[in-house]
């Protein structure tokens, strides 16, 4: 049994999905950038008017906006397959078996990236913290929601981390600025492990989002649209307020003190960095309500601009593989052993790179969509681990009445 065909997927998961793959790729611009000290949010400390100008958008759009809605959305899918599981009676030990395969296989998939191509790789924490999710889901209803809130300080270190890097006097990631591949694999290969080892402590606020995504799931809420419009219309005009106001006190700090001649109190940019990581679920669940909106709209009356609403979601079915993809331009360009285009461009130069190469796989997306084809890995995610769907039990065929009994 296959799961849900391409054409008959809500078109406003894909689309968020779409969207938060052009947030994580500007966000992940730093994991690149080398050579000059950090300011807050792993932000180069020096600059362009270009550069700021990219800077403050960044900061109020995307940092920790696109990876929570990822994770939301991440969550999601597994709140989807554990309602389908149950729709079709499978025994709960039968679909954390099926999920057990799917999560190994993409914590593999995430060692390679995290070897091979970059440092910031999410998939590993994804495999293992999601795996966790699809341990608590089959539980009580209150499991989720309390095991995201008690992951909820967890998810502020990072903000803590991201409002005081700028103190630590850092200039890039190890690997972005080695030599040679062998040296940057070298620096890799110990990070990957590192990170499988410790990612239940190190990512467990990655929980939050996930279990959030997984709760919206059992409402239908990105999927039945009209029914939980009363919800989700709200979420999206207060959840985009909250995340964008939220990103405002760091992000003016990046513009006004980046070399923190003035502000230099650990205390308070650490605080702002955590309201910055905080306020960024708030957008995130806010930007998943929208899409959804936008992607009922259009299924029901088109819109302007559906093309390219269609090609975003295109992009969001394929996320796995253009998530990679990202990496793989990425590394041809960036490296010293490339074309070092890390120690010489700014954060307009490699934002303009990632818009593009995001915009780029839109094309090749809609043309698989067309054809009701998955990318390459999303086929061999589903080959390696089996279908998502659990098959039905079989039936017992209908006992034949006997002659004279009613029918």
């Amino acid at each position: 049994m296959s799961s849900v065909p391409l054409a008959r997927r809500a078109l406003g998961p894909d689309l968020a999905r779409g969207i938060s793959l052009l947030g994580i790729a500007l966000a992940n611009m730093v994991g690149w950038l080398h050579g000059q000290q950090w300011t807050v949010l792993l932000k180069q400390r020096d600059g362009t008017g270009a550069d700021r100008v990219v800077d403050v958008l960044v900061a109020l759009l995307a940092d920790n906006r696109g990876f929570p809605l990822f994770a939301l959305l991440f969550g999601y899918g597994i709140g989807v397959l554990h309602r389908r599981s149950r729709e079709r009676g499978e025994r709960v030990r039968r679909f954390l078996a099926r999920m057990g395969r799917r999560h190994l296989v993409l914590l593999g998939i995430g060692a390679m990236h995290a070897l091979l191509l970059f440092t910031g790789d999410i998939l590993i924490a994804y495999a293992i913290i999601g795996m966790l999710v699809v341990l608590l889901i089959p539980r009580h209803r209150a499991a989720l929601p309390l095991a995201g809130l008690l992951a909820l300080p967890a998810l502020g270190v990072w903000g803590w981390v991201d409002g005081t890097i700028g103190l630590s006097g850092q200039d890039g990631y190890a690997a972005a600025s080695a030599p040679t591949y062998l040296a940057s694999l070298e620096i890799r290969s110990g990070e990957a492990l590192r990170e499988i080892a410790l990612a239940l402590i190190s990512d467990i606020g990655l929980l939050t989002p996930m279990a959030m995504g997984a709760i919206a799931a059992r409402l239908h809420l990105l999927e039945q649209v009209e029914g939980n419009r009363d919800l989700l219309v709200p979420l999206t005009r207060w959840g985009l307020l909250i995340g964008v106001a939220g990103a405002v006190p760091l992000t003016a700090v990046l513009v006004l003190d980046p070399a923190h001649a003035h502000l230099d109190s650990a205390a308070v940019l650490g605080i702002l960095g955590v309201l910055h990581q905080y306020s960024g679920l708030a957008g995130a669940l806010g930007l998943a309500a929208g899409a959804a909106l936008l992607g009922e709209r259009v299924t029901r009356r088109g819109a302007l601009g559906e093309g390219a609403v269609r090609g975003i979601a295109a992009l969001g079915t394929v996320s796995l593989s253009a998530y990679i993809g990202q990496s793989v331009l990425y590394l041809a360009l960036f490296p010293p052993y490339t074309l070092d285009l890390g120690a010489s461009l700014g954060s307009a130069g490699a934002a303009g790179i990632a818009l593009l190469g995001w915009l780029a796989m839109i094309p090749p997306a809609i043309v698989l969509h067309r054809r009701g084809l998955r990318g390459p890995l999303e086929m061999l995610l589903r080959r390696l681990a089996g279908s998502t769907a659990p098959r039905p039990r079989p039936t017992a065929p209908p006992t034949p009445a006997r002659k004279g009994a009613r029918p």
